[in-house]
């Protein structure tokens, strides 16, 4: 044993002699040496020699016989090559082959198993492999399938075609391909299959063959169709539903206007006690008829998704006020005070839907009136939140009424859901105005929650995103007088209403004295001049002005000590128009509930300068080119007491005003007419006059006509139609403000 060896087997070279080489060897490498050893020539033999230490060592033996000069075998030459490197290559070699052939079995088995055809493919275009629902399609074996091709099993030359496209566009592009294709069944079905082709890679990175798989989808498309048809019917059905809903509101709301613009006019004519009560009641019906109608248009178009909201830019305060003051006159009729509270950090000029957040608080208000006997109702406004693009406004509307139990607090925003079953019965109404109301807030990027207790009274609150750039109005001009200083009694029965005019007040700079009665307010007067502050100024909110009210304002006058202070009273429209005593000289200023603070800061200027004119010495130019609409202004305005001159067309105007006598406060004006619009007329009159003011009427919206440049933001403005209420409320408020002429942006 050389010392090669030696070092092989771990020992010294002389360890070997006088030993024999099964020594190193376990059982089977001794078995194999000594067979191998017996043999007349030359051989090879790989033996496992163990290590001193234990280890082990892979050889190759070149085993030579030594032969005496006999002839006779006398010992064996064996050449020891190390080889442990190639057995362990060997091994891991057929290990691995071992772990593919497994892979391979495992994804046959489980293509196999699949429902969807599956198949491999080589860049020759042959099958390499076929899964079992494929080969019971084709009725064949995998053998017989193996290296065929699409058409070489039967398939329609042109989708045979198609398909070897494709894979081979795989292999080009590398990419996955999907598809479609319609079949026909060997019993004569037609269908249509689904594939996706996708490359598999080999070690160079090139596509060495594809993959591909096939799906039935004819129950699919089956299924598809039936819903497309399905789709198109219910369209079809939603269309003449939206040409049904819209013939009906035509003509439903067209001849309801007529019936309720006529009811108003007899209603202003001459009738007995018998004759008045029966045309409420026919009014009072026609009204809840056309809220019915409104209400189920607006769900129809919820519950189809195409409500949607328009962005315009809007005051406001002015938009609340001009919401609020026609809904006084019912919250009058059942003796309710409704205060209007708008916090002064409130932005005057934001961008959403004034149309939208006017039906919201229609519905909350008429609500809260509709439910509260005695009382008050309160409109809130806040801001809650603004941002450097947008502002989040909460309205809250609280009410003295009959509240809503706990566990019917939730269901009142449920379509059809009253929070008592008799509601329907006793107050009428569909049930919808609150589910509409809800889904108009989400619209709006707000919320909606109610706050109650039975028998106390509600809370409705929401809040209402606008988009607002920052920009606040311009300064408004100053005022004829300065408050600032004076001394204001203020004599109110409702707290409510007391506590919101004081801070207003002395946020003006005024100094006010609160008082609850007559009794009171007689009391502080007479005191007032002793001590050497008397009061520049009395406000008198009374539930009515025929009452209590006149007669403290009466007494004002008569008394020379305090007669100096201006009375300024607060009353409703309709206690306004059907009072005598309220045209009485002993009140310098009539404001109608509720109030805004506008409009009260503009009457308290207007009483301490002593300016505004009585009802009655007012004149007021009414132009409309539509004769049936302009006679039935007219009527209205000369039973309030008003002096009136009227006319067709702009021209025809402009004669009236060349006649001086005629000294003319207000021009109410249509603003698209022939010959000459009510914008233009509107400039000529207050270059005439610059004291003159102007109100626009029109059947389009104001925000309309200021998109197209017809009008200026701000301007006074009515909406056709409208009631006279509406009509002499928004006169007073035009009339009212102080400030030159023509009226804001006009």
């Amino acid at each position: 044993m050389n010392r090669r060896m030696a070092q092989m087997l771990g020992c010294e070279a002389d360890m070997g002699v006088g030993h024999t080489p099964f020594e190193f060897l376990d059982e089977a490498g001794r078995a194999a040496l000594a067979a191998h050893f017996v043999r007349p020539q030359p051989h090879q033999v790989e033996v496992r020699y163990f290590r001193a230490d234990g280890t082990s060592v892979w050889t190759l033996l070149d085993v030579t016989p030594l032969l005496d000069s006999a002839g006779r075998d006398s010992g064996s030459l064996a050449m020891v090559k190390d080889i442990t490197e190639r057995k362990r290559a060997a091994e891991a070699l057929a290990e691995l082959s071992e772990r593919t052939e497994r892979r391979e079995r495992i994804l046959t088995t489980t293509l196999s198993c699949i429902s969807d055809f599956a198949y491999i493919y080589d860049r020759e275009g042959r099958f390499l492999f076929v899964n079992r629902p494929l080969l019971t399609l084709w009725g064949i074996s995998l053998e017989q399938a193996v290296g065929k091709n699409f058409f070489d099993l039967g398939y329609p030359p042109e989708l045979a075609a198609q398909l070897q496209r494709e894979i081979q566009e795989v292999f080009e592009t590398r990419q996955v391909v999907t598809g479609e294709t319609p079949y026909t069944s060997p019993a004569g079905q037609n269908g249509f299959y689904e594939y996706i082709f996708s490359p598999a890679f080999g070690a160079d990175g090139a596509v060495e063959f594809v993959g591909g798989s096939t799906r039935d989808i004819t129950g699919r498309k089956r299924t598809e169709a039936e819903l497309r048809s399905a789709k198109e019917t219910a369209e079809a059905a939603n269309r003449a539903k939206d040409e049904f809903l819209g013939n009906m509101s035509h003509e439903i709301r067209t001849p309801m206007n007529g019936v309720l613009g006529m009811i108003e006019l007899v209603l202003d004519s001459d009738l007995t006690a018998e004759q008045r009560e029966n045309l409420e009641i026919v009014k009072s019906s026609a009204d809840a008829l056309l809220t019915v109608i409104n209400d189920i248009l607006d769900f129809s178009r919820i519950e189809r998704g195409q409500l949607h909201l328009d962005s315009i830019e809007f005051n406001p305060g002015d938009t609340i006020a001009h919401i609020v003051h026609p809904l006084a006159l019912a919250a009058d009729h059942k003796d309710l005070e409704l205060i209007l509270d708008i916090d002064p950090a409130v932005p005057e000029t934001v961008t959403g839907d004034p149309g939208r957040l006017r039906q919201i608080l229609v519905n909350l208000l008429g609500n809260a009136i509709k439910f509260t006997h005695q009382g008050e109702v309160v409109l809130r406004v806040t801001l809650e939140e603004a941002t450097a693009s947008d502002v989040v406004l909460r309205f809250s509307v609280t009410d003295t009424g009959v509240g809503i139990p706990k566990d019917r607090q939730q269901s009142v925003f449920e379509a059809f859901a009253q929070a008592d079953g008799s509601t329907t019965r006793l107050y009428g109404g569909t049930g919808l105005g609150l589910t509409i109301s809800a889904q108009l807030v989400q619209l709006m990027g707000g919320r909606i929650w109610v706050e109650s207790e039975a028998g106390i009274g509600s809370a409705f609150h929401f809040t209402a995103r606008f988009a607002f750039d920052g920009h606040t109005a311009l300064a408004a001009p100053p005022d004829r007088v300065d408050p600032r200083g004076r001394r204001a009694l203020v004599v109110d029965v409702n707290a409510t209403s007391r506590h919101l005019i004081e801070e207003m007040l002395i946020g003006w700079g005024i100094v006010p004295t609160m008082t609850g009665s007559a009794a009171d307010a007689l009391i502080a007067l007479r005191a007032a001049p002793a001590a050497g502050h008397p009061f520049s100024l009395v406000l008198i909110n009374f539930r009515r002005p025929d009452a209590a009210g006149v007669t403290l304002a009466r007494i004002i006058k008569d008394e020379p000590a305090i007669a100096g202070a201006s009375v300024v009273m607060l009353t409703s429209a309709r206690q306004l128009d059907d009072s005598a005593q309220a045209q009485d000289p002993s009140i310098a200023v009539y404001l109608t509930r509720p109030i805004t603070r506008s409009a009260l800061r503009g009457g308290i200027v207007g009483a301490l300068a002593a300016a505004r004119p009585r009802a009655g010495t007012e004149t007021i130019l009414c132009v409309e080119d539509q004769p049936e609409l302009r006679d039935a202004v007219c009527r209205t305005l000369h039973r309030q007491g008003y002096a009136v001159l009227e006319a067709a067309n702009g021209p025809a105007a402009l004669a009236q005003l060349e006649d001086g006598d005629k000294h003319v406060q207000l021009l109410l004006t249509d603003v698209v007419m022939p010959m000459m619009s009510g914008r233009e007329l509107a400039d000529q009159v207050t270059r005439h006059d610059p004291a003159i003011r102007v109100l626009y009427m029109s059947g389009y919206t104001s925000d309309a006509i200021v998109r197209h440049g017809v009008l200026a933001p701000g301007t006074d403005f009515i909406h056709k139609p409208f009631t006279p209420d509406q009509l002499l409320t928004r006169i007073r408020e035009v009339l009212d403000r102080p400030g030159p002429g023509q009226g804001r942006g006009a």
